[in-house]
């Protein structure tokens, strides 16, 4: 090192080291109970640390932001018509629907009748049967109209000659039909909808279990029974069409959207944002409603079996002795007991509903708190201030609430936190078995 650089290192040096900051500090200064920085307070200081916590600050956020849309979110749910919850009304036009912003809807009455049955007249129905090998599709096999989730309606060209016709169903993208010999690969033609035994009939109308979310594939072949045996025999070619379905909406709620909705018309229908269940309600609105009762059994078993762990652990290292040894030995009785066939007998005997959920939930969850709060108790127990408050004839509880609970604070809440996915889990578990909320209220 050089004697520039040596020189700078000492200047430096003196400056951070003067030989004022060694000057004894005189007793009688007003200097001396000068505070060096401001006095923060338990709560402060936890904020503070929170907030130094990236994880635990976005964790915290999105916890609340779940709150707040479970709790205020279903005030603002369309209105139904008839009254009905928005997360509880049920659409049969709108089953298994995928996710969706709001689609084009078709309006319609509100009990729209199904077509009737064309028939064709006059029409030659005592012309001899055709061979089995003469018989060919019904041509001009079409939709007729608009193919809805209300129904499909299906026309075609009558044909003289045959005792009826056999109509079939399958999937778009399921086995492709085979239109060369579909006599002896039946299956690929799908499911049967309609046998029709009236040759001058050339419409039918298919309304059964069509699916929005899907697309359909109709064949039609014409068939002849013979008069004597009575078997039949099918054409071996098939006329076919594919068609999708239109989305319609009732007309009462058509207008329940808006008022200027009319049969016929079109309009933006509510949006599905997780798609519809089974029976046509919204997935999405179902999940936050559900929030409510999760986050109110989340909260309430494991505060409620806190506290009964709490005065259990309490009470059970405070007295000490043979007190302590007969509580003990309750809980460990209890804890080798199977909890979740407990859970479902419990159930069962008290029956459906958020109350005797909650009472299932924490007849056992509370084990576990007063095993390790009485360990802490016992520890805390021959602290200074505890014997303090016992000379001085301070109540059992009191010392319990007063003293030894917030000196286990941390501890708590690491158990209470602990608990509440176990919780959900719990209630979710006995939902599957059908002892859980009663329909058509929705949890997670």
């Amino acid at each position: 090192m050089n004697l520039k650089t040596q020189s700078a290192h000492e200047m430096t040096a003196n400056e951070v080291l003067s030989a004022d900051l060694f000057k004894p500090q005189p007793a009688n200064s007003s200097e001396a109970e000068l505070l060096s920085r401001p006095v923060v307070g338990y709560w402060k200081d936890a904020i503070i640390r929170l907030m130094k916590n990236k994880i635990a600050t976005i964790s915290l956020a999105l916890i609340a932001l779940v709150a707040v849309v479970g709790i205020f979110g279903p005030f603002f749910f369309p209105k139904v018509e008839d009254g009905t919850d928005f997360q509880n009304a049920q659409n049969m036009n709108f089953i298994n629907q995928s996710p969706t912003l709001g689609e084009k809807l078709l309006v319609t009455e509100d009990s729209p009748q199904a077509p009737e049955d064309l028939v064709m007249s006059p029409f030659n129905s005592n012309a001899p049967l055709l061979k089995p090998d003469e018989l060919k599709a019904p041509a001009n096999f079409e939709v007729a109209g608009l193919a809805t989730v209300n129904g499909v309606t299906l026309k075609w060209a009558p044909q003289e000659g045959v005792t009826g016709y056999q109509i079939y169903r399958t999937v778009l993208g399921t086995d492709a039909i085979d239109l060369k010999n579909v006599e002896t690969e039946a299956a690929l033609r799908g499911v049967q909808v309609g046998t029709i035994t009236n040759p001058a009939q050339h419409s039918y109308t298919d309304g059964s279990g069509l699916n929005p979310a899907e697309k359909y594939i109709y064949s039609i072949v014409s068939f002849v029974a013979d008069p004597n045996t009575q078997e039949e025999s099918i054409s071996l070619q098939a006329a076919v069409l594919q068609t999708g379905l239109v989305q319609t909406i009732a007309l009462a709620d058509a207008q329940a959207i808006s008022k200027n909705a009319t049969v016929g018309g079109t309009i933006r229908g509510h949006a599905h944002f997780f798609g519809t269940d089974a029976l046509g309600r919204d997935i999405f609105a179902r999940m936050i409603y559900g929030t409510r009762i999760d986050f109110f059994l989340a909260l309430l078993v494991p505060t409620v079996s806190l506290l009964i762990g709490l005065c259990y652990g309490a009470i059970s290292g405070l007295m000490g002795g043979k007190v302590d040894m007969y509580l003990m030995r309750v809980v460990e009785i209890l804890d080798t007991l199977p909890e979740l066939l407990l859970l479902i007998l419990i159930q069962v005997a008290l029956g459906k509903g958020v109350s005797s959920l909650v009472i299932a939930l924490c007849a056992f969850s509370w084990t576990g708190y007063a095993r390790v709060l009485r360990g802490e108790v016992l520890r805390l127990r021959e602290i200074e201030f505890v014997h303090a408050s016992r000379l001085l004839g301070a109540p059992l509880m009191s010392i319990v609430f007063r003293h030894v609970a917030p000196n286990l604070l941390g501890v708590i809440i690491v158990m209470w936190s602990a608990q509440i996915p176990r919780i959900i889990t719990s209630e979710a578990f006995l939902s599957l078995f059908g002892l859980g909320v009663e329909a058509p209220m929705a949890t997670w």
